[in-house]
This record gives C-alpha cells, sequence and structure tokens, in this order.
C-alpha cells in the first residue's frame, strides 16, 4: 500500500518510477528468495478472551503442529411450535489461516504464551501488518468477524504499521463483548454511546477506529477493513472500507463478491491516524493524506443459505488469486469433503443437505497457500500486475508479495430448529 503521507504524493506524480522501483525490488526478491521468506500459520491468538462466551467453543491445536482453531457459534432455536422454530437456526464454523512476509531481523516479534488469568491480552499473531478477528457478540446470536491490513507505507517515516491494524482489531474483538446487534441501539451495556450508528457492522467498526484513537496507544498508522455480524437468522450484514473483501458461495458459483474501494490505483480507502506535526507539515507544503472515515465504508446486506461458504481476505489473497481462482479451490475442497456434492448428470453443485459440514480449516489454509505460491510466482500475472499493466502502462510480471490473511465461514442451518452440536 502506499504511504500515507508525502510518500503518497510521490506516488501520485510519478507512478512510472515507482512501479520501476518495485519492479526491481520484485527481481532481487527473485534471485534471492530469502530475502521474501514467508512462514504458514494458523491462528493462535485473537479474541481468546471469549471462550467462556455461551455458545463459543474452540478446539485448543494438537501439540507438535502448526495452530489450528475452529471458533463453533451455536445458535439456541426457539422452544415455541409454529414458524418461529426457523428464525434463529443458523450454525456458523470460522477457521483463520494466514502468510506473514519476513521483513528481516529488524521485523516486530509476536511470540510467545499468556497464562490464564494472568490478566495479559494474549500475543498477538504473527500475520505481520495483517490482522483479524472473529467472535461471539454479547449473549446473542450473532456472531462477529473480521480482516484488517494496515497500510505499510507508514514504516517510511518510522511508524511500525503492524500496531493499528492489531489494534483496530483487538478492539473491535473486546467491544463484542458488550455491543448490541440491536439495531435501534447506539449504546453499550453501560450505556455509553459508542457509535452514531446502528447498522451492526458499522457499529463496530465506528466503535473500534473511536476507541483505539481516544486511547491514545496508537499514535498514528492506518488500515484497510473489512468487517461482517452474522446473525442467527442467517442474515449476514458487512461493512468494507478499502481493498480487503469478502465471498459468498453457494452451490459451485459465486454467489456474491465485494467491490474493492479507492483512490486511485493501489491507493485504497483507509482509515488512519494522523500526528498533528504531520498535518501541519501538509497545511505548509501542500501535502496529502489518506483520512476515510468509517462512514465511507460501503455497506450490504445478504441473506446466506444451508451450505454457503463465506470467505474474508485481505488483498493479499485478491491481488493473486483471481476469482475463479478461488471458486476453483473451493469446490474442489467442499466436494472432496463431502460438503457438497456434484449432480452425475448435469454436473450442478448443490449442499449435500443438513448436515455438520467439515474441513473449514483446510480450505481456508488452502487458500491462503495457493496465494502465497502465486505471490511468489515471477512468471504468471496474478490480477495485481494485470491491473498495474492497464492503470500504469509498465512491465509488472508475476505475483505481488504481501501478507496474506483469510477467514473462512462455513454456514449450517438446521431444519426445524434442531442443533447439532459438534466438537
Amino acid at each position: 500500500m502506499p504511504a500515507p503521507t508525502r510518500f503518497s504524493l510521490l506516488v501520485a506524480a510519478y507512478p512510472t518510477i515507482t512501479a520501476a522501483l518495485l519492479f526491481a525490488f520484485r527481481r532481487l526478491q527473485y534471485q534471492y528468495p530469502f530475502l521474501d521468506r514467508i512462514i504458514t500459520h494458523q491462528t493462535q491468538a485473537r479474541l481468546f478472551q471469549h471462550s467462556s462466551a455461551t455458545g463459543l467453543a474452540i478446539t485448543p491445536p494438537t501439540a507438535n503442529a502448526a495452530a489450528q482453531y475452529t471458533a463453533q457459534i451455536s445458535q439456541s432455536a426457539s422452544s415455541a411450535s409454529g414458524p418461529s422454530l426457523a428464525t434463529n437456526n443458523f450454525q456458523y464454523t470460522i477457521s483463520p489461516s494466514y502468510h506473514a512476509k519476513d521483513r528481516g531481523s529488524g521485523a516486530r516479534k509476536y511470540s510467545g504464551s499468556v497464562a490464564a488469568n494472568s490478566g495479559k491480552k494474549p500475543p498477538r499473531p504473527a500475520s505481520g501488518e495483517d490482522s483479524f478477528f472473529f467472535s461471539k457478540i454479547r449473549e446473542s446470536e450473532s456472531v462477529a468477524l473480521g480482516v484488517i491490513d494496515g497500510v505499510g507505507g507508514w514504516n517510511e517515516i518510522g511508524v511500525d504499521a503492524t500496531d493499528f491494524s492489531h489494534s483496530l482489531a483487538e478492539a473491535m474483538a473486546e467491544l463484542t463483548a458488550t455491543l448490541s446487534t440491536d439495531t435501534s441501539t447506539k449504546k453499550d451495556e453501560s450505556n455509553r454511546i459508542v457509535s452514531k450508528f446502528s447498522f451492526p457492522p458499522l457499529v463496530l467498526l465506528d466503535a473500534g477506529y473511536n476507541a483505539i484513537k481516544n486511547s491514545g496507544k496508537v499514535k498514528a498508522g492506518g488500515s484497510t477493513a473489512c468487517v461482517g455480524v452474522a446473525h442467527g437468522n442467517g442474515t449476514l450484514q458487512t461493512a468494507n472500507l478499502g481493498d480487503s473483501g469478502f465471498f459468498i458461495f453457494r452451490d459451485g458459483k459465486i454467489h456474491y463478491m465485494s467491490i474493492p474501494q479507492t483512490h486511485y490505483f493501489n491507493a485504497p480507502y483507509q482509515l488512519a491516524i494522523i500526528p498533528q506535526k504531520i498535518l501541519e507539515q501538509n497545511a505548509r507544503y501542500g501535502g496529502r493524506n489518506f483520512d476515510d472515515k468509517p462512514s465511507d465504508a460501503n455497506l450490504s446486506t445478504h441473506k446466506l443459505k444451508q451450505g454457503d461458504v463465506v470467505l474474508f481476505c485481505t488483498d493479499g489473497v485478491l491481488d493473486n488469486l483471481s476469482p475463479s481462482d478461488c471458486l476453483r479451490i473451493v469446490n474442489e475442497e467442499m466436494v472432496s469433503q463431502g460438503n457438497w456434492i456434484v449432480d452425475r448428470r448435469s454436473g450442478d453443485i448443490q449442499a449435500s443437505g443438513d448436515r455438520q459440514y467439515s474441513g473449514v480449516d483446510n480450505l481456508a489454509k488452502r487458500l491462503v497457500s495457493a496465494a502465497f505460491k502465486a505471490s511468489i510466482d515471477p512468471k504468471t500475472d496474478g490480477p495485481f500486475a494485470i491491473e498495474a499493466q492497464k492503470q500504469m502502462k509498465v512491465l509488472y510480471k508475476g505475483g505481488k508479495p504481501d501478507d496474506i490473511t483469510a477467514l473462512v465461514m462455513f454456514v449450517h442451518q438446521h431444519v426445524g430448529g434442531r442443533t447439532q452440536e459438534k466438537l
């Protein structure tokens, strides 16, 4: 991502020079692979402080293996008879995966463990400038999830670009413990106004952003954000700001995909905290910072169905895998797991009925692994290279090395309000 200060002016004024520098650096990466060594992780921390919440079950990692967690949100159906049995009968299984780009010995490391009841926050996942969260919202039948991509350009002026994105993810995760999803409510359980909005994912994004701004702990930085709230009745609401995004895959097809928000090529919409000194310098020298607001996010509402697969991901996925690439991987994994079935005569794919699906962690890991492989391929042009050639008229070949993060959510609908337990 471009820098949010005077570096942005350089990108805007001299796109050809900037592209040439990027291209030269990429050549070095291909000649010396250790410059871009990526470590594969399944998530090891974030909002597991909510593991005691009703309906949220965490499966811990097995010993001597990459940490793998699956969060299952169990929805309780109404005990009343009649149509109301089918109103709150959705269940969601979520798994994240990520590759963090190795930034050398000077990179900030997140590691170690936190003892139970130590009063300390769990360690941040080593996902680079990307971050994420997923959590049950209070005692409701809703689950919140999202991906956040820190603006790497802040590193150019000595700001740790990871701090904003991880702090925003942590703030939103913590807010899920107190925030109401009632669209008529804009206050937390202490009756404090936390947002001027009423659309749940926008409330969460706005409240999280204000929380880190008002805390004073994050001095500068910025990020994109794609946030969703999935409700017990099968409704998914989203707020997407910038060039991260989400897909809904249904019956072997892309049912929906989000559209990125950019000011111009490779300059996405982004939230930011800009120090007063930089603002004064901009006013004096005519500089410009990107400083978009939560209210600028694209909002959407969707009705989910049994067997849907929802993917939230950062641009590390979207810049290296095309929508058809993502669909192919989803179809292969869902069919191989028996979650989706293929009609022998027509070749059509459909969900395999009222059953608990498996393989969510495998699908998340495979999507991210495929994106990483494409990101270091010097010959095959990915979506970013194709767009760079079109928009900037430069020779940009291959993939785009970046932090890569995906959250995969399986959608289960239990007919008649019956909820199957799986642990």
